[in-house]
């Protein structure tokens, strides 16, 4: 599994890195920002299974923690723990898993804007668990790149 999590992190970080080159912290909310409206549209109306539960709480969890990993750049201290904790709980429902969904999407822009009007640098890195470090830039276009890749792949119906 590890050597696994170290291919996709071989893939994933340039593709990341990549996409956030010479990108503003305003740039990367507005993409964020733009990419939602797909995600809304593909969430509505998809049934309460267990798999699709599964999916939106995955990717709320990971943006969420990729949000803690983000306002370490505004001082907030380092932990090097995984998204588990971050994830909201798959009884809530479906709907509810999107409404998570939206309103962390929402937060995930405020604090890019927040970066911004901090006059943090984007290139300035923090820690990811298994893409190694990753630019603040890096790191909002991963959110971006994540939910707009796996929610509409995994979410069905």
């Amino acid at each position: 599994m590890r050597i696994l999590q170290k291919a996709i992190g071989f893939v994933l970080r340039p593709a990341a890195e990549r996409k956030a080159r010479r990108r503003s912290f305003q740039d990367l909310a507005d993409d964020l920002q733009n990419a939602y409206p797909a995600i809304a549209d593909h969430l509505a109306g998809k049934p309460d299974t267990p798999a699709n539960r599964e999916a939106i709480a995955h990717c709320v969890g990971i943006e969420r923690w990729g949000q803690s990993r983000l306002r370490v750049a505004l001082g907030a201290p380092l932990e090097m723990d995984t998204y588990h904790p971050y994830r909201p709980d798959v009884a809530d429902g479906v709907e509810a898993l999107a409404a998570a969904m939206a309103a962390t999407r929402e937060e995930t822009v405020a604090l890019a804007r927040t970066l911004h009007d901090q006059g943090i640098d984007p290139t300035d890195t923090v820690p990811h668990n298994d893409l190694g470090d990753l630019s603040l830039a890096g790191w909002l276009a991963y959110l971006q790149q994540h939910a707009s890749r796996e929610l509409p792949m995994r979410v069905r119906g």
